[in-house]
């Protein structure tokens, strides 16, 4: 190989390596083993990082948080504009995702977090908006780990 394609090659290798140390705590945090699927209406969204946050309200009035990606890897693989322009108050969406686990959980393998946690609060592998064409789904999902 030339250092033109070595040189970007091993870069590439370096960010994906980083990111996947970045999360390797994500299965403590989530429950890989168990989906929930829930629909309402987008009361917030905010595109941040180092993850991108959308409240819902669903029908009962039960209000829950999706603990989506960081702007920036919505930026980089071209869903931040959909997403923004989907993504509006009011807009009914249709949200798969793992439940976060309970604080005595993720106490079990981080016992410094001292936090109650939210338990409407799920990490989305597809978020769909009802009525139109914007959906976003993970590319390859995790395995579950107890």
């Amino acid at each position: 190989m030339t250092t033109v394609t070595t040189l970007p090659l091993a870069a590439l290798v370096v960010c994906i390596a980083s990111s996947a140390y970045a999360h390797h705590s994500h299965p403590y945090f989530y429950d890989g083993c168990k989906s929930v699927t829930i629909e309402g209406r987008v009361e917030r969204v905010e595109f941040k990082d180092p993850h991108t946050v959308i409240m819902l309200r669903l029908d009962d009035g039960t209000g829950y948080i999706v603990d989506w990606a960081p702007q920036s890897r919505l930026t980089a693989d071209g869903v931040i504009g959909p997403a923004k322009d989907a993504l509006v108050f009011g807009a009914r969406v249709a949200v798969t995702g793992n439940p976060i686990r309970t604080a005595a959980q993720i106490r079990e393998h981080f016992p410094d977090v001292k936090n109650e946690v939210n338990p409407n609060t799920l990490d989305p592998s597809s978020i769909r908006r009802v009525g139109d064409g914007f959906s976003w789904a993970m590319p390859n999902l995790p395995k579950c780990r107890r």
